[in-house]
């Protein structure tokens, strides 16, 4: 659903936990190497798109005036 910095991606992980849609993140941490990439990615099951979509859409907003 959305790669970004792994502050946005948290930022939004709260968001969504507020409006009670589930959403997984997938780190940018390579395994066996202390080595992490700055972007993490957020996955939203296809049934909880719906209410996710305007969530995320205001989210990105905000995120923007700042």
């Amino acid at each position: 659903m959305l790669s970004d910095s792994k502050i946005i991606i948290s930022g939004l992980g709260l968001v969504l936990k507020e409006n009670e849609i589930p959403f997984l993140v997938k780190s940018g941490t390579i395994p066996g190497y202390e080595l992490t990439v700055d972007m993490d990615e957020l996955f939203i099951k296809d049934k909880d798109l719906g209410r996710a979509r305007p969530i995320i859409v205001n989210y990105k907003k905000q995120i923007q005036k700042v």
